[in-house]
């Protein structure tokens, strides 16, 4: 926690904000996916 706060304030932003940036990205990829497969699903499932 001391090497945290002994850092420059922007730096440690930046990161948090990277961090939370990468998180971001990938729940909206695993969001997409889930609606794919869904989609699929019903395609494949509505046919037989």
């Amino acid at each position: 926690m001391q090497n945290l706060l002994q850092r420059d304030l922007g730096s440690s932003l930046l990161s948090i904000a990277v961090i939370l940036g990468w998180l971001g990205l990938f729940f909206v990829f695993l969001r997409v996916t889930t609606i794919l497969i869904k989609r699929i699903l019903e395609l494949i499932f509505k046919n037989s």
